[in-house]
């Protein structure tokens, strides 16, 4: 496979746990860092945190949870939670590269290729073909523009894909997979590259919007799903990992920096329902990923938080991708069914604990046959020569 090598390698500096695949921690020599399961409990909080505002959001729009207008303004700006999944993303998946990086002196490219492709598309390719035939058979009648997009990873750059709609974010999710060894390769090889390449796809998705969105546009459209212009997270995460792996003496000032900006971050986050279109269509997106990365950064390594080691969230955190792929269409279900008849508030908590469900059946029976698959496929690389 090939490699992307590194100049030579620096004195050997130890520093916090590394992360491993799935989130969970392998540690390096060190005397204060904390436990891994101190650690993972945290990330699995902050994805179960994740992927509640993205349901509640498509909830409203579908009509099933009704609420008030001020209430409904609140929730629908759930897309946050997206926007969280890009910074664990690019923390979790940057975490695995410099892991490599650190433990081999290079990164075979097309192992992590494999590992992050067996990991997303099977689980992918199953849930479109479900949503596809479950719309079929509740009479939608809509079928996809054009089945290409949706297998070449390229629908969210129509305006807007208007099936399967949350699909875009995984768009972006693997289009970032697929550059990011070889953007990370290149930044190697000079000094100060790896930042600098970082900060440049971070400062250039919000340039490009500032430059491009039109004044008034409607937040749901290609400024909002386009890849190039939904950077920021994936970056600012995979820069969280660089520090904390690849400069670990800078890590403390690091976190101590993000544990001041954690509260004002979530202050801007908390204002998103009322900022002026223009502002949200351009700004928005940088201000609530530099608040999710700051609290990520503040949290990452601390003991767990409230609620963090219990089984409900860490049970919401492994399914997170499931539910995400397979909850607007139990939600479209559930409103063409009986149980739209019965009283709001007792229709929504059904309609909510069936996305639980099918979620967690789609984990079992898909997501976790697609790990299985990619351990077989694309184990990890060892240190034992010809693993």
């Amino acid at each position: 496979m090939p490699l992307i090598s590194p100049p030579p390698p620096a004195p050997t500096v130890t520093g916090p746990p590394a992360i491993s695949g799935d989130g969970a921690a392998t540690p390096l020599p060190t005397v204060s860092a904390p436990s891994a399961s101190h650690r993972v409990a945290n990330l699995d909080l902050l994805r179960a945190l994740a992927i509640v505002p993205v349901v509640l959001v498509n909830a409203v729009g579908e009509g099933v949870v009704r609420v008030g207008p001020w209430t409904a303004r609140v929730l629908q700006s759930g897309w946050v939670g997206v926007d969280l999944f890009f910074v664990l993303s690019g923390w979790l998946v940057g975490g695995l590269y410099w892991r490599e990086l650190g433990e081999h002196g290079s990164v075979e490219v097309g192992r992590f290729w494999a590992r992050r492709w067996l990991r997303t598309i099977p689980p992918y390719l199953v849930a479109f073909a479900l949503v596809t035939a479950a719309r079929a058979a509740m009479g939608f009648g809509d079928r996809p523009a054009s089945w290409a997009h949706f297998l070449t990873f390229t629908q969210n750059y129509t305006v807007p894909p208007a099936y399967w709609a949350v699909s875009w974010s995984l768009c972006v999710e693997e289009h970032f997979y697929l550059l990011l060894p070889l953007v990370l390769g290149l930044g190697l090889r000079w000094r100060g590259g790896v930042p600098t390449l970082l900060a440049a796809a971070a400062v250039g998705s919000l340039v490009a919007r500032v430059l491009t969105v039109p004044d008034g546009a409607d937040p749901w459209g290609l400024h909002y799903t386009a890849t190039h212009l939904r950077l920021e997270g994936l970056a600012l995460g995979v820069a969280a990992a660089y520090v904390y792996l690849r400069h670990p003496a800078w890590w403390p000032r690091v976190r101590a920096f993000a544990r001041v900006l954690v509260w004002p971050g979530l202050a801007f986050v908390a204002s998103v329902p009322w900022l002026p279109v223009d502002v949200l269509n351009r700004f928005a997106y940088a201000g609530v990923d530099l608040a999710f990365v700051a609290l990520l950064v503040a949290v990452v390594d601390r003991r767990p938080l409230p609620f963090a080691s219990s089984r409900v969230v860490a049970a919401v955190a492994f399914t997170s991708y499931s539910v995400y792929m397979t909850h607007t269409v139990v939600l479209d279900a559930a409103g063409r069914t009986p149980l739209a008849d019965l009283p709001a508030p007792l229709f929504a908590a059904v309609a909510l604990a069936a996305v639980g469900v099918v979620g967690g059946a789609f984990y079992r029976l898909v997501e976790r046959p697609s790990l299985w698959l990619r351990r077989r496929v694309a184990p990890r690389r060892s240190h034992t020569p010809g693993a």
